[in-house]
């Protein structure tokens, strides 16, 4: 089977925003078999403490799951990856609340996160918690993840469209979140062939439409792209913005 190398890069900035409760990061993990690139986005939830802090402590924290699990399969299928991400956000997220628990400053902090664990192979492991996104970048742009919103909600309920959700009040009320009990990932994968991998916080999107961020990131190599998605959000947005793009060497 033929393997594939892939580029990678990522941005995060504060905005408008005095401080920047996002976090994000790109990792190439050694395995006997071979190298996987793994991806991660959070997003601190606003109106919560310390969202810098659960934002960074899980990202840090699903890594290291990873990496560490990942050790521990001889030979990574799809099938193993799927279980090995689920277990890896299970864990992040009891993580984040213990940590939570030990200073009363922190108690009730909470993030969104997403993650795309990538092999040689073209399989994408992708989980998402929160309202995070995960897109397929291509001829058109794919959104591989569902929103766990209020908003995304009343738009499976037929209440909105797509174009009310994205400028309604309630846009921001997440409803599940790492850093609560009980709240899981939805795992799914995909292949990317010769698309992009986009990861990003709502920020993004505060900024730019769908069509936009398709029409920037299909000017720009690495790393410019992240530069240019994020330059470009810039002037709209008001929120913290944070993007990770990879893909295929060549493309």
């Amino acid at each position: 089977m033929e393997r594939y190398q892939f580029h990678a890069c990522s941005r995060s900035v504060a905005g408008i925003r005095q401080g920047n409760e996002d976090a994000c990061d790109v990792s190439r993990i050694s395995h006997p078999s071979e190298t996987f690139l793994l991806l991660a986005v959070a997003d601190g939830i606003g109106g919560h403490p310390a969202g810098e802090v659960a934002s960074r402590l899980a990202v840090r924290t699903l890594g290291e799951i990873v990496r560490e699990q990942l050790s521990l399969i001889r030979e990574p299928d799809r099938k193993s990856l799927e279980a090995l991400m689920e277990l890896a956000f299970q864990e992040t997220n009891l993580r984040v609340l213990s940590v939570s628990e030990q200073e009363e400053a922190w108690q009730g902090m909470g993030t969104t996160l997403v993650a795309a664990l990538i092999n040689g192979a073209d399989d994408c492991i992708i989980g998402n918690v929160g309202d995070s996104r995960v897109y397929r970048i291509g001829e058109h742009l794919e959104r591989l993840t569902r929103d766990h919103s209020r908003v995304q909600e009343l738009v499976e309920e037929g209440v909105l469209n797509s174009h009310e959700a994205e400028r309604h009040p309630l846009k921001n009320i997440v409803t599940r979140i790492i850093g609560r009990k009980g709240d899981r990932a939805d795992i799914t994968s995909c292949r990317l062939g010769n698309a992009r991998i986009l990861l990003c916080s709502d920020g993004l999107l505060d900024g730019l439409t769908e069509q936009e961020i398709l029409t920037v990131a299909g000017e720009q190599n690495y790393p410019a792209v992240c530069d240019a998605l994020i330059e470009a959000a810039r002037a709209r947005s008001r929120d913290n913005i944070t993007v990770v793009v990879a893909g295929r060497s060549g493309t």
